[in-house]
This record gives C-alpha cells, structure tokens and sequence, in this order.
C-alpha cells in the first residue's frame, strides 16, 4: 500500500511537469513534486482507483458468492489471487515513463481496479473465506473465530512492511515492493491449487438451473434484462431492513431503532475513508519516504490486532452484564436491554474516542510527528465501534421482534458498505485537495464532524423493555412442529 502512494504520486507530478522532463520522471526524481498541486492530483487519482474497485466489487461481488456456493469456494479464491496479481502488475507498467503504460500513466493506472474489481474484490475475497470457515465450524464457533480471524489480518498487514524494510530499499521507489508482493500472491495460488482442501461438498445441478440455462439459448435478452432487475432488487432491497418496524403485540406504533443503527453505521463508515488521506497528509507534512510510512501503517495494524484479540476481548468479559435468564434459554427482556445499553455504550465510546483523536491530531499535529502517531495508534485502539455495530444491530433486531432476520442485517450492512466506500474517497479527495495549500487537516476536521454525529444518534436507541417483554409473550405460545418429509414443489421451495 505504501509504494502505491508513491506511485500515484510519480503520476501526478509526471501529469504536472512541464513535458521537458516528464518522459523520464519517476520516484527517484520525487524531491520536487511535493507541491499542494501533485498532492491534490495525487489524491484525486487514488480516489479515482478506490471508487472504480469499490463500484465494481459492489456489482460483482454477489455473482462471485453465488458462484462459489455452486462450484466451490477454491475456484473463487484462485480468481481472486489472479486479479490481485494483475493490479500488481499494473502499478509495474505504469512505471515504466517509456512504455506506452507510463505515457498514459493516470487512465490507463485504472486497468488496475477495472480488473480487481471485476473478480470482486477484498469484499469477495473476505465473503469467500468466511464461507470457508463457515464450511468448516459449527454455527455456535463461528462469532469467536471470525473475531480471530480478522486480528490475525492486522497481524498480517502488521508484518508486511517490516519484511519489505529488511530486504528493499529504505527510500525512492523500487520495483522490488511490487515484485515481492506478486511472488507471494503466486505462492499464496499454488497453495490454494494444490494443498488447500475444498470447503463445500458439491450439490447436483438443479432443474431451476438448467431451466435458466435453456431459457439463456433461447431468449438472452430477456434473461439478461431479469438478471439485471434481480441486481437492482438484490442491491436496493436490503436498505429497508432499516425503515421503522413495528414491535409484534404494540400495535401500529413504530420503533426506530433500526434506523437510527443504519445512519450512524453509514456515518461511521463513511468517516474512514480518512484513513486513505491520512497517509498522503502524512507524507505531504512530515515528508515520510516508503519505508517511513510502511512502519507508520504496521504500527496501527499492530495496535489494532492487539485491540482486537486481546484488549477489546478483557474489556468484554469483565463489563458485560451479566445474564439473569438461565443457562440454555432464551434472554428475558432485562438481558436484551443490558446487552443492547452495552453494545451501545462500547459503539458509542469507541466512535467518540475516535472523533476526539482525530479533532486532536487537527490541533496539535501540524509539526509533531510524535503526537500524530501517538493519536494515530489511540485511532487504532477503537476498532471495535465497527463489531460493536454489528452486535448492536443483532440484539435490536431481537429486541423488535425479528430475530430470525439477523443474517438478511448483515447483507445490508455490507450493502452500506459499499455505497460508503463508493462516496468517502471523493469526498475526503475533495476536501484535502481544496484545503492541502492552507489547512491539510481539514481531513480531520470532517472525519470528526462525522464520528460525532454518529455517536448523538446512537444516542437516540433506547430498550424498551415493555415491547421486550410484550415480543416475549407473543412468541412465547408459538409451537415449534417437525416439518414433513414432502416431495416436490414444497420440498423445493423449502430448500430455497
């Protein structure tokens, strides 16, 4: 990731240049491009590569999940490793000032995302191997490992730029960084080959299947044009899982939990798009080379993996309340409100402390690096708002009733995601190219602003215990049956 910073870098002051020099500019020569022009440039061009990945990695992301659900999840994961190497290679060819790749540096640096984004991605490659796992646990494990998993990512990320340290140049660019990252993502395809085991079991294709195959020979228009109907429902019709709801037994009245949940997940969500202007901010202010940024990056990956394993983990078990309901049964209406009060405090501390390091780093970090770093690594310790949210959501979505709607909240969360994902690099782009010249921390500023709306509404969630326990009683009398062994029509609408 450091190196690519350079990269966009090198495009913007080769775009800027005069053209006496600029057939031949590279990294090397960067002691002059370090103006607030390349700089805004610069950002505007890694937007511009964020936002294609991010718009393609919404739209083909589900094809990839529902790909690796019928033919496995290695053929998935291979795809995935070879978009991943030809973004790599990308970046190589873009600096190359002779070739016809480092003539047309700034378009043809979003073949890149083009090509990544259109095998989905990191939110396929992280849809994948929790499915992966999902193959593998029994559903009671799969919260813990998940939690797990994502820490052994930062330690992961933590480890990357202090191996590139040790056998790369210190400073100027190299395209050795680039080189080694292929060759491990080459490696990474020959273990998935030939000694990673397939997860999933293969199914039989269905009648419904090669129904749609024959229909597909016959009239590809029309199928094409109700596979495109299906993207737009599947894409817009998550974001109703956070209108108002109405609470079963209370009548017409309406809870807005949820929707005060689903704004201040976008919120926040959109505030960490800061992260990608900060590494620029970083190297604009305090003139860090590769390696220089590398460490900074490592430092908050460490701090967030140990946030996450180990921190985050003590705090849980020591604050949570504990249960008044009997091991073995369903929580009674004073557990659900306990743990959704918790779930709301830890989101609400972890987004606050948040928007009180950035506000701090738009004070005090213009000329120290040591304070940007310092408030930097506090940042890292609150990367639990965003499991925290995710927790939160789960126990309102009990809490109101609908608890067997828990995994259809998570698809829109990630439909937030990526709408968020799409938007924050723009307008953290535009902020810090406005204000790079006179106040580069405007970044901050915004991301701020953003953290601490979201914490006034989640403010406004509130247990309601009497809904609680009116919900409690509703379903109290509900009698669970053995379902019929049935064949046909109904047997195939139940395994739908």
């Amino acid at each position: 990731m450091s190196p690519r910073i350079q990269v966009y870098k090198a495009i913007a002051c080769r775009a800027l240049s005069d053209g006496t020099q600029g057939a031949d500019l590279n990294l090397l020569t960067l002691a002059g491009c370090g103006d607030a022009g390349v700089q805004a440039r610069a950002a505007r061009i890694q937007a511009s590569v964020v936002t294609i990945m991010s718009v393609l990695s919404a739209i083909s992301t589900g094809f990839w999940s529902r790909a690796g659900d019928v033919r496995g999840r290695k053929p998935i994961l291979c795809v995935f490793i070879i978009g991943a190497i030809l973004m790599e290679g990308v970046f190589v060819l873009v600096m190359r000032p002779q070739s016809f790749f480092g003539k047309y540096a700034e378009h043809l640096i979003l073949v890149g995302p083009i090509l990544e984004g259109f095998v989905g991605g990191l939110s396929t490659f992280n849809g994948v191997v929790h499915a992966y796992v999902s193959d593998c646990t029994r559903p009671g494990s799969r919260s813990k490992i998940f939690s797990t998993i994502q820490g052994i990512v930062f330690v992961g990320l933590a480890m990357g730029p202090w191996v590139g340290g040790l056998f790369l140049p210190p400073t100027g660019y190299h395209d050795g960084f680039f080189f080694v990252s292929i060759s491990l993502m080459l490696g990474t395809l020959l273990y998935v080959l030939f000694i990673c085991p397939e997860s999933l079991q293969r199914r039989p294709m269905d009648n419904t299947y090669i129904h749609d195959e024959l229909q597909f020979k016959t009239s590809p228009v029309l199928v094409a044009r109700r596979m495109f109907t299906k993207f737009i429902s599947a894409l817009l019709s998550p974001i109703a899982m956070f209108t108002p709801r109405t609470v079963p037994g209370q009548g017409p009245r309406l809870n807005y939990n949820m929707t005060f949940l689903g704004l201040s997940l976008f919120i926040y969500l959109v505030s960490t798009g800061v992260y990608s202007a900060k590494y620029l901010y970083a190297q604009h202010v305090y003139t860090w080379t590769t390696s220089q940024l590398g460490y900074y990056m490592s430092v908050l990956w460490i701090s967030r993996a140990f946030n996450l394993l180990v921190f985050l983990p003590i705090v849980i078990s020591y604050l949570k309340p504990k249960r008044t309901s009997a091991p073995g049964i369903n929580p009674n209406s004073r557990d659900i409100g306990a743990e959704l009060k918790f779930d709301r405090y830890l989101a609400q501390a972890s987004l606050g402390v948040d928007g009180f390091a950035d506000s701090l780093v738009a004070i005090t970090s213009n000329k120290s690096q040591a304070t940007f770093i310092g408030l930097s690594t506090l940042s890292s310790f609150t990367s639990g708002g965003n499991p925290a949210l995710h927790s939160l959501g789960a126990v309102c979505m009990h809490a109101c009733g609908y608890g067997s709607e828990v995994g259809a909240l998570f698809g829109a969360i990630g439909v937030l995601s990526a709408i968020a994902h799409i938007i924050s690099p723009y307008i953290y782009a535009l902020t810090y190219s406005s204000t790079v010249a006179n106040f580069p921390q405007a970044i901050f500023v915004l991301a701020a602003c953003l953290l601490f709306s979201a914490v006034a509404l989640l403010s406004r969630i509130q247990p309601i215990e009497g809904e609680v326990a009116e919900h409690e009683r509703s379903t109290a009398e509900v009698v669970y049956r053995s379902i019929p062994d049935v064949e046909g029509d109904l047997h195939e609408e139940l395994e739908s």
